[in-house]
């Protein structure tokens, strides 16, 4: 067997479904890095399943690994507005040292907009063997596994480097990969046939003036800049702070580098900024009341992961579905399977971090996985839902906790999918 080397970046391990607090940010800064937040390695112990039951089937959904930025567009406002500045005698010593930083993080950046980082590739390769040494009935078998990807790289790679890894560990097992517009419809889909809430416009506009109370430039741009009028002529301040926060980020995806951006801020800023992004992605996935449900463009995936599971079960087959796609995906997921700490509503903007935090839900690596058991003579199938590989709960009654009863569970979802028709 092949050394394994577990990366963890001195990152803390969340309890998922636990009531996020300010304390806890501010004790692990690295959450503030939002949806940026790189994986991090569980520690929990899985509950016994009831005697005589074993897994026979996985329904996987996993977000890609950890990125580069999407788009470049952060480094080049930064470093076009600081070079003006250094150009002109306008930055500081400090803000001359930001700018080297933030050349050598661009120039690693170059045409890799959303390309996976070699750590998002060992996320995966790690979450694949934890699930093999988790699940050995099954998984070391010659099973099929069915492994299917968005049509975007960085998924098709995360894609690759998970099965790869299940293929080392086990040789026989038989797995096909697919990334293809033809899955598409509920791998990463939009729905555009969604009701626009009449609400809408006015809840941006108010959602947008909390969001920037939120940010407080001044401390950050006088360590930069020596030149108020350089600033107030030339500097978005605003846009600078939120920018250079998305390059700090954006570095857990990187920690090749050994560059950080997180002495630029306090932690009460980082908090703010953090809070920020967060309530963005509460409205801007509809979870907030009277907002358009967005989520609701994302059944299909529900509807796709309810036939495959019922065709598995009627095949009396061993296998496992993988699919890798993106986080705004695994979050409304998340929330319509009613994952304990995913699916709380709310519309206090002031404490939606309360409720919902993006770092649990959606950190780079974010994964669902749904295990499915049966024994032997028994018609009963049991399932267990996993949150990023710890065990959740839905609100169905059972008698097994941490385990439900298909049969529960298929009819809590599809009456669920029939409210929305």
């Amino acid at each position: 067997m092949k050394y394994r080397v577990v990366f963890i970046l001195l990152f803390l391990p969340l309890v998922l479904g636990a009531q996020t607090t300010k304390k806890e940010v501010l004790a692990n800064i690295s959450l503030t890095g939002g949806n940026y937040y790189s994986y991090p390695t569980p520690n929990c112990k899985y509950t016994p399943a009831p005697k005589g039951y074993k897994p026979f089937y996985i329904s996987h959904y996993g977000r890609h690994g950890s990125r580069y930025m999407t788009s470049n567009k952060a480094y080049d406002y930064s470093i076009a507005i600081m070079d003006s500045a250094e150009a002109k005698g306008a930055l500081t010593s400090f803000g001359k040292n930001v700018l080297r930083r933030l050349k050598i993080v661009s120039k690693n950046a170059y045409k890799r907009d959303g390309d996976l980082s070699k750590l998002g590739a060992r996320q995966h390769q790690e979450i694949a063997y934890r699930m093999y040494k988790n699940y050995p009935e099954l998984l070391s078998n010659p099973i099929n596994i069915d492994a299917k990807a968005s049509t975007v790289r960085r998924c098709i790679l995360s894609m690759s480097n998970f099965c790869q890894e299940l293929r080392a560990l086990n040789p026989n097992l038989k797995i096909s990969m697919d990334a293809s517009e033809h899955d598409m419809w509920y791998m990463a889909n939009e729905d555009d046939s969604i009701a626009k809430a009449s609400t809408d416009k006015e809840e941006k506009i108010k959602v947008e003036e909390y969001k920037n109370t939120l940010v407080h430039p001044d401390r950050l741009i006088s360590l930069l800049f020596s030149n108020s009028d350089f600033v107030s002529n030339k500097v978005d301040r605003r846009k600078l702070m939120c920018d250079l926060f998305d390059v700090a980020g954006e570095m857990q995806c990187q920690p090749q580098l050994n560059l950080s951006f997180i002495n630029l801020f306090t932690k009460e800023e980082l908090f703010d900024l953090w809070e920020r992004t967060n309530i963005g992605w509460y409205y801007g996935e509809g979870f907030a009341p009277g907002t358009t449900p967005y989520y609701k463009a994302h059944y299909n995936l529900l509807r796709n992961i309810i036939y495959t599971a019922d065709d598995v079960i009627k095949s009396g087959k061993s296998c496992v579905t993988l699919r890798f796609g993106h986080d705004t995906m695994v979050a409304p997921l998340a929330f319509i399977l009613h994952l304990k700490g995913c699916c709380d509503v709310t519309d206090d903007i002031d404490n939606i971090y309360k409720h919902w935090a993006n770092f649990q839900v959606v950190p780079m690596g974010a994964n669902i996985q749904l295990i499915f058991y049966r024994k032997a003579g028994s018609n009963d199938v049991l399932i267990k839902f996993l949150q990023n590989e710890h065990e959740s709960s839905i609100p169905v009654k059972t008698d097994c906790a941490p385990y439900y009863h298909w049969k529960d569970v298929k009819a809590y979802y599809e009456a669920e999918l029939a409210k929305a028709n």
